[in-house]
């Protein structure tokens, strides 16, 4: 089960995750959660996410399509050891934007 919360800022959401990003649920949750902020800059603060499977992993690659689409930033921040070995293996870490420390910024442009 995925649990997610939502920060907004003038110009920046932040979608806090907990739980697990996986088919079902948890993936499609993050995914509607995500494209439905109307913000130009989205993190995506993974620090709670115990797992996340190949759907999970899909849906980061779709946002990331989404955000460069309608000319959007993603970045994912503090991923656990288990969904920073995931990204990692599956070269997403070159593709998307990994902080591995939260940094909310309100100042983002």
């Amino acid at each position: 089960m995925l649990t997610l919360e939502i920060q907004n800022h003038p110009h920046l959401a932040v979608l806090r995750c907990s739980g697990r990003i996986v088919r079902g649920d948890g993936a499609d949750d993050l995914l509607r959660a995500a494209m439905s902020q109307d913000k130009r800059h989205l993190q995506i603060d993974l620090s709670r996410v115990e797992s996340i499977d190949a759907r999970g992993l899909g849906v980061l690659a779709a946002l990331e399509r989404w955000a460069k689409d309608g000319n959007r930033t993603i970045e994912l921040l503090n991923p656990s050891m288990r969904v920073r070995q995931a990204l990692e293996a599956t070269k997403l870490s070159s593709v998307l934007q990994v902080w591995p420390a939260r940094q909310d910024r309100e100042d983002v442009a």
